[in-house]
């Protein structure tokens, strides 16, 4: 099939005293055919006024076009072309996608559709496109306004994690369709807690947004900023390979780190660690891009250097497979309903009476027996798959509570979890159902969740208490949380992390440092649980030093639940 020009577009029709130009405007659309090698767009005439355009604007080139649009946009024509899916096979492709125009600040968007139909050329890829576009209207346009609002970081006025996500993928998309690539960019502010610890949490917020307008000042301008977690920011790099890349992440890093942040605690140093991935050389979707990237800012963080730029490693990516395999064998098990909750009884120091249990996993193979899921759980995690165990083990917790009307419960979630809307859902529609599970479910958050991302976790933390849930900060003394977060988050209890509890009988260190964990969360009100007890001895100094409540093999093995006592 022949591409249509604009000729064939706007001819007149016979018997009629209006050409389809004026039929379009009159209407409020304008018609366009994009000769993609050229790069030309032809319009038909009333094109500036229905989209709201003063007559001077440029918009016979879809680089000039790209200029209008709102850079923060999930998608436009360009990505819903060349990010298509489908082939041409001779009568075109259709496509159809809404995205705004900004004309001036973010208030000033107007919302369009574009729809229409493109070509391919011998080589397959698009040559010609043919479309209309129209305004949505007003309706549209403060709806969008207030779902923006979801869409963007309330602190730094960046985009959400979830929708910078979204625009990596339509960017490796359209790359994948382009032939060219793109990168995906975690920069993440490595001393945020000593800032935090020494100056407090406005000081930190002051950080935070200063390393966000001095990212984005050194982006180009049709690249992505977001706000990824609490001290990390990702960028989607558009057309920009290893060599740009490289480029790229110095002057980023040297925008960061020439000059003090000015605060009025005075002059601060920020630090920066940067982990990126080009695609789709290394990365075939979004979430690969993730993945990858938050390995090579690990790398980054963990040998102190500034930048590292994903590169493939024998040794590396098998244990990234091992993990997948690991992975797969937790979604058999969860599919199969072999997921089992084992409970560990935690009791008061000195009385050593029953409190409540923590639930762990376990996972039966199809021998039959049963093996602790630690491993698989740890694997979920690592490859972003860990949400569907937390939404199960919820389900099998308020189970056992609803069976149990005695039995007091905590869960773990991961800090995946705490940005999950689904899963306080669920927990929301359980306790809809069964309002007494709410004051005998406790749930226990990792401090290392706390602090990668605190906003979130506050207010996962916040929609809990307000349920009736009690709130347990796990594994605490591994990460650089402070009390003072664990106070404004209101928690009931602290885990000290039992690394430091098994040791306490032969390092002096370990004890002094427990000792002074229990005597601040004493002072704060808090509870403490020391977890790992191993020997009388240790229960002992625990109890001595004030230590509320106490957890290890010890006192009490776990065993599956239902299952009669040993």
């Amino acid at each position: 099939m022949t591409p249509p020009s604009l000729s064939t577009v706007a001819a007149p029709e016979r018997g009629r005293g209006l050409d389809l130009p004026e039929l379009l405007a009159a209407v409020g659309e304008a018609a366009y055919v994009w000769d993609v090698p050229t790069d030309r767009i032809d319009w038909t005439g009333a094109a500036h006024d229905i989209l709201g355009l003063t007559p001077a604007t440029e918009i016979g080139s879809a680089t000039a076009f790209a200029l209008l649009l709102d850079p923060e946009a999930l998608t436009s024509r360009r990505e819903a072309v060349f990010g298509a899916q489908r082939t041409d096979e001779g009568e075109g492709v259709p496509f159809e996608v809404e995205y705004p125009l900004l004309r001036g600040a973010r208030t000033m968007r107007l919302w369009m559709q574009d729809r229409g139909r493109w070509y391919a050329g011998p080589d397959g890829r698009p040559l010609r496109v043919v479309g209309v576009m129209r305004r949505l209207g007003a309706r549209y346009e403060a709806a969008e306004q207030a779902a923006s609002l979801a869409r963007f970081d309330p602190l730094t006025g960046q985009l959400s994690r979830a929708r910078l996500v979204e625009i990596a993928g339509a960017a490796l998309a359209a790359g994948a369709r382009m032939q060219s690539a793109s990168s995906f960019v975690l920069a993440s502010l490595t001393n945020l807690g000593p800032i935090n610890e020494a100056y407090g949490f406005d000081i930190g917020d002051l950080a935070i947004l200063e390393v966000s307008r001095r990212l984005r000042s050194a982006m180009r301008g049709g690249d992505t900023l977001g706000r990824f977690s609490t001290s990390t920011f990702g960028m989607v790099l558009q057309e920009c390979d290893r060599a740009d890349l490289e480029v790229a992440t110095r002057r980023l890093v040297g925008a960061v780190h020439d000059q003090p942040v000015l605060t009025p605690a005075g002059p601060i140093s920020v630090r920066v660690a940067i982990g990126a991935v080009v695609a789709p050389r290394h990365a075939r979707d979004s979430d690969e891009m993730v993945l990858r990237a938050r390995s090579a800012l690990g790398r980054a963080v963990e040998t102190s250097a500034a930048v590292c730029i994903y590169s493939p490693d024998q040794n590396r990516d098998g244990a990234a497979r091992a993990k997948m395999r690991l992975a797969d064998e937790l979604i058999s098990a969860l599919n199969e309903h072999r997921v089992r909750l084992a409970l560990q009884p935690i009791v008061r120091a000195g009385s050593l009476e029953t409190c409540w249990s923590e639930a762990l996993l376990r996972v039966v193979d199809a021998a039959g027996e049963v093996a602790s899921g630690g491993h698989l759980a740890a694997a979920a995690e690592e490859v972003g798959v860990v949400n569907m165990l937390d939404r199960r083990m919820l389900d099998l917790a308020v189970v056992h509570l609803a069976e149990h009307p005695e039995a007091r419960i905590a869960i773990n979630v991961s800090s995946a979890t705490t940005a999950d809307l689904s899963w306080m859902d669920s927990l929301s529609a359980w306790i809809a159902m069964r309002p007494d599970i709410s004051g005998r479910l406790m749930v226990e958050i990792t401090e290392t969740a706390l602090i990668a991302d605190l906003d979130i976790a506050a207010g996962f933390v916040r929609e809990l208490k307000r349920q009736g849930v009690q709130v347990a900060i796990d594994d605490f003394g591994s990460g650089h949380s402070s009390f003072k977060a664990l106070r404004e988050l209101a928690v009931d209890v602290v885990k000290i992390d039992g690394s430091f509890v098994v040791d306490i009988e032969t390092s002096e260190d370990a004890g002094a440092f427990v000792r002074a964990l229990i005597a601040l969360a004493r002072e704060l009100g808090l509870e403490t649980v020391a977890e790992h007890v191993e020997t009388e001895a240790a229960a002992k100094l625990l109890a001595a030093w004030g230590a509320t409540y106490l957890q290890g093999e010890l006192l009490a093995p776990p065993r599956l639940a239902d299952s009669p006592p040993a």
